[in-house]
């Protein structure tokens, strides 16, 4: 039995399975196994070296731009500014106060504008529909329509001057005002022209300018729009026919005051009672009877003879014949009436003189005695 067991052939088929080589090998395999490269390349795989640092990483902590500005010469980097002390207390009361003052400043516009009191600025400037003021350190807008100035000035020249105004509207969040120069005008205008009627008086004397001229005398402007009449008859000392004879359109005058009505709406004055007066100044001459020698200054009408220095008498037709003198000569007259009030002189000639006092009955001769009337 046991020589069949190990007969070659036996031992042929049992080798086989119990061949001590492949045994080797099969004991090497897992050795071969454990070092196969897989592990490593898991162990040192790129991949967390790559997540570990990105290149999107690398890129934001240096971007190429920031070393661009940084290196920009162009455009240097702002100095760091140290904080501002806070002011001191003396300051800060300036500024308090001075905020109080604007805020009152402001509260008188508003004011203004409810009372409608006058305020004043001072124009700085034209630009397009008006003017540009200064009101109490506020800027104000004056309208064209609404500056009084005189129809045909430039509005242009109330640039640079003070000027009254009314305030007509007021901008709160702006703090800026609308203003008026015309009613403040006008309103300065009336009560000026109240002030002088109420200080005017009868028998005072007055500045006057002529406005115009009429046919029954002059009218002059006593200031402040108010107007007065010069009647014909007090224009001149001597008649006239029309006031063109002794004033003209625009002369300054004195007038004295003759007559007011209606509570000032009709006022006369006088120009005569302030001219100098000849016929008070020569009254010791102007008497009935005396004989003076005059200057013959005039023949039409009649002859007229002035015997003292603006004092000027007439001779009747009928007692000289005009032609018969010359102007400037001189010649010999008898004063036979005399109207101080009218201011008018009869004069009569020496042989008219004796004429009548030579008639043997006392009496002139009928032609004579009538022509003298």
């Amino acid at each position: 039995m046991n020589e069949q067991t190990t007969s070659p052939e036996i031992l042929d088929t049992l080798e086989v399975p119990a061949q001590p080589v492949a045994a080797a090998e099969l004991v090497s395999e897992p050795a071969t196994l454990e070092a196969q490269p897989e592990p490593v390349m898991l162990e040192a795989a790129p991949a967390p070296v790559m997540l570990d640092a990105p290149p999107q990483q690398t890129m934001l902590e240096a971007p190429a731009e920031q070393t661009m500005l940084d290196a920009a010469p162009a455009q240097p980097v702002a100095p760091v500014k140290a904080p501002k002390p806070p002011p001191d207390p003396a300051t800060l009361q300036r500024q308090q106060e001075a905020r109080a003052r604007a805020q009152a400043a402001w509260q008188a516009l508003v004011d203004a504008k409810e009372s409608a009191v006058t305020v004043h600025g001072t124009v700085k400037s034209a630009v397009k529909g008006g003017l540009l003021v200064d009101v109490t350190g506020f800027r104000g807008f004056l309208p064209a329509s609404q500056v009084g100035v005189p129809k045909g000035t430039p509005i242009e020249t109330l640039v640079g001057q003070q000027a009254p105004f009314k305030v007509l509207d007021v901008d709160e969040a702006r703090k800026r005002v609308v203003v008026s120069h015309r009613r403040a005008t006008q309103e300065e205008r009336r009560n000026a022209r109240n002030e002088l009627l109420r200080s005017l008086k009868v028998g005072e004397d007055r500045p006057a300018t002529v406005v115009r001229l009429t046919d029954f005398g002059a009218f002059v402007d006593l200031g402040s729009g108010i107007d007065a009449l010069i009647p014909l008859r007090e224009l001149a000392l001597e008649h006239i026919e029309k006031a063109a004879d002794v004033v003209t359109p625009g002369e300054q005058l004195n007038v004295r005051i003759i007559r007011i009505d209606d509570k000032g709406k009709k006022i006369a004055a006088s120009r005569r009672a302030l001219l100098p007066d000849p016929w008070r100044e020569h009254a010791q001459v102007l008497s009935q009877g005396n004989v003076v020698t005059g200057t013959v200054v005039a023949k039409e009408p009649r002859l007229q003879v002035e015997v003292a220095p603006g004092v000027i008498g007439s001779i009747s037709d009928r007692e000289a014949d005009p032609a018969e003198y010359e102007i400037g000569e001189s010649v010999e007259v008898t004063i036979r009436g005399v109207d101080m009030r009218n201011r008018r002189l009869r004069l009569s000639t020496m042989a008219a003189a004796a004429a009548i006092t030579s008639s043997s009955s006392g009496f002139a001769p009928l032609g004579i005695e009538l022509g003298s009337r």
